[in-house]
């Protein structure tokens, strides 16, 4: 209409409208969709499920366990490094059964004492730290299971006959209420020891095909030192 207003006037501001086009197709929005919103809702829709996620059934646990059993085999037809080897062992056990944590002891030939020396889960190099199993002359539970070579699973380490029999250590250091032992010999003689725990009592539901395959993983590890040495 041939009208004239001064820049940054009102009136200005009310006639320099702005127009958006409408999105190509190509343009089409493809995040909103993952938006925290949505996740937010999708977590509350399956949050009766949780518990599932915490302890998976038994036969996820033992497909796990059998998929890794088969990739540390394939890992050691050939050359191989110890270390990795024994670290994809307690990778496999510590997914499969969603332990807190693992560790794995090796003999101190000086003084003949297990000690913890990696670990995986919550404060495992300080749970490491903690273990000093003697191999001779030792009372304790852990020196014990060592010396026969027994595999001990412990559902619940807070019966009073059973707290009274682990180290003094463990009791004051670590003290986890449920735990697994799986010792390593050659020839009769121990010289290892993979610790795993969990965090309440009576969480351990391995069955007995899951500590089959348990004990096929602890046999790894035991070739492994042999076929290294």
């Amino acid at each position: 209409m041939g009208l004239q207003v001064a820049p940054h006037s009102p009136a200005r501001r009310l006639l320099a409208t702005v127009v958006v086009p409408p999105p190509a197709a190509a343009d089409a929005d493809t995040l909103s969709p993952h938006s925290l919103q949505a996740t937010v809702a999708a977590f509350e829709a399956t949050r009766v499920d949780a518990a599932t996620l915490v302890e998976p059934p038994r036969e996820n646990a033992a497909e796990v366990l059998a998929a890794g059993i088969a990739d540390i085999t394939n890992s050691m037809v050939e050359s191989f490094k110890l270390n990795e080897v024994l670290r994809m062992i307690l990778e496999t056990m510590f997914r499969a059964l969603h332990f807190r944590r693992i560790v794995f002891c090796l003999r101190d030939p000086k003084t003949e004492t297990l000690t913890g020396r990696f670990g995986l889960g919550e404060d495992a190099a300080a749970v490491a730290a903690q273990f000093k199993v003697p191999l001779r002359g030792g009372s304790d539970l852990f020196a014990l299971v060592c010396a026969k070579g027994a595999d001990t699973l412990i559902s619940d380490a807070t019966v009073a006959s059973i707290e009274a029999k682990l180290p003094a250590r463990y009791r004051t250091g670590v003290k986890a209420p449920a735990f697994l032992l799986l010792p390593l010999a050659i020839k009769g003689a121990p010289f290892a020891l993979i610790y795993a725990d969990k965090a309440e009592p009576g969480r351990h539901r391995a069955g007995e095909k899951e500590l089959s395959l348990l004990r096929t993983l602890r046999n790894q590890a035991v070739m492994a030192f042999r076929q290294s040495t």
